[in-house]
């Protein structure tokens, strides 16, 4: 999900909202009757899940009523509890008081993330592309995860992993993968065992196995895990508690080799849950201290008492499947490729060779695949710009070359777009625009150029 840096001023402007905000039972009449608007009964989702955590905070000092919500629902952009929503947004009649709506979707609402509207943090959701057949309910356990998150960038800016490092993190190696997946295996069978005797002997394999392979793997890649297990890993949590769930829900081939990202929701929310049953007051500690990380703690509240061994035939598996989808994952990314470059369709190509490189201003970080080297497929949301312009890519696919040897943090030197319907192309006063669905392109001192069914735009130097 992309992150926008949130100032710490935030927290300050939130903190006002929460008393303009009506209570569930104010308002909970309008709300049934504007249930048929998705948007609406999301929120008064939320606001059922922040009165029944009334007595047991999802999270020391959180409260997501707090935190102002916007929604698109596919033809609207819905604005809750927003201390002075930016012109453009209006009243929605017989709404309850604090419910506005933007005809169309909001600039600021790429994805289940948070944004600044109108200079205050703000989650945001997309209702619009949810999963058939998902509760409202569980929508809502969405929007207080993005809630959450802005909450932690206002109080603990620095629970985040540095999203440079995952472009270069070593999915390729087998033999971390092997045991990355074993001390996975390790968490699930802790969380599953009723017993704390059985839960923290596994949980010591787990933490055994991940000191194993930190001990093998630059710092940098650890630090990427544990400050993604605190940033995705206890929003994860706290989405699970707005909802009463326990369990964390584990692929059954575990992850991919290079869904390291992904894994951390669920390996973050293992160790809070674990957390929760070994040190319960483990999140005020933190609160109090966010120095900490979620396995070091979990470490010190298990004590070095004996740890559970794995049959030597799971080993063996482990190790054995490891290396079939290392070799699995290098393939995939040659096809991933090869269908890129045959999508059919108009194409455009923007080329910074020899001019400033184009600068990442915005990606998702759930929806990017390495495809060789210095090159990365975008599948939903890309922002790139420089002095001379900008290009934005949503619910397209995009390809960059990195113009060093980062694939994208220092500057990408060529972006490509495929399968897109006939752009419209504009130039004048010396600036060039293309426009198409999923793509909004502007630069100024650019050439372009059109042949057949590809469009090349070159930044000149």
């Amino acid at each position: 999900m992309k992150r926008r840096s949130l100032p710490l001023i935030a927290g300050i402007l939130l903190a006002t909202c929460v008393s303009a905000a009506p209570s569930v039972a104010e308002d909970a009449k309008e709300l049934r009757e504007s249930d048929e608007n998705p948007a609406v009964a999301v929120e008064h989702e939320v606001r059922l899940a922040a009165a029944n955590a009334a007595e047991e905070a999802l999270w020391p000092g959180f409260d997501p009523l707090v935190v102002p919500l916007a929604v698109f629902d596919g033809a609207k952009t819905f604005l809750f509890r927003h201390p002075a929503p930016p012109s453009g947004f209006t009243p929605v009649a017989g709404a309850s008081p604090g419910t506005w709506s933007w005809e169309g979707r909001h600039e600021a609402v790429t994805a289940n993330t948070n944004s600044e509207i109108g200079g205050v943090a703000t989650a945001t959701l997309m209702v619009d592309r949810a999963e058939p057949g998902r509760s409202f309910r569980n929508l809502a356990a969405v929007a207080i995860h993005e809630a959450f998150h802005v909450y932690q960038r206002a109080h603990h800016p620095d629970w985040i992993g540095n999203e440079v490092d995952l472009f270069v993190y070593p999915t390729d190696a087998a033999d971390l993968l092997a045991l990355r997946r074993l001390e996975t295996e390790a968490l699930r069978r802790a969380l599953a065992v009723d017993d704390e005797v059985g839960a923290a002997c596994w949980a010591r394999r787990a933490l055994a196995l991940r000191a194993e392979r930190y001990a093998q793997m630059d710092s940098a890649f650890a630090a990427y895990e544990r400050g993604t297990e605190l940033n995705e890993g206890l929003a994860t949590y706290v989405e699970m508690r707005a909802v009463g769930r326990r369990a964390v829900d584990w692929p059954e081939a575990e992850f991919g080799p290079a869904e390291v990202r992904r894994r951390a929701y669920s390996t973050g929310a293992a160790l809070a849950l674990l957390l929760d049953r070994f040190q319960p007051d483990w999140s005020a500690a933190f609160e109090a201290d966010d120095h900490q990380t979620l396995d070091e703690a979990l470490t010190t509240a298990l004590g070095m008492e004996s740890a559970c061994t794995f049959d030597s035939d799971v080993v063996a598996g482990a190790e054995q499947k490891a290396s079939l989808d290392v070799a699995e994952l290098a393939g995939e990314r040659e096809r991933r490729l090869a269908a890129f470059e045959e999508k059919p369709g108009w194409r455009v190509v923007v080329e910074a060779d020899g001019s400033e490189p184009l600068w990442p201003q915005g990606f998702d970080p759930l929806n990017v695949e390495r495809a060789g080297a210095g090159r990365v497929v975008h599948t939903r949301y890309l922002q790139l710009g420089n002095a001379a312009g900008q290009l934005e890519v949503l619910n397209a696919e995009a390809l960059t070359d990195g113009a060093g040897p980062h694939p994208l943090f220092q500057g990408v030197r060529r972006v490509e777009l495929t399968g897109l319907v006939e752009p419209e192309v504009s130039e004048a006063e010396g600036k060039v625009s293309v426009r198409a669905p999923g793509l909004t392109l502007e630069f100024t001192g650019a050439s372009v150029t059109r042949t057949g069914e590809m469009i090349a735009v070159r930044l000149d130097s």
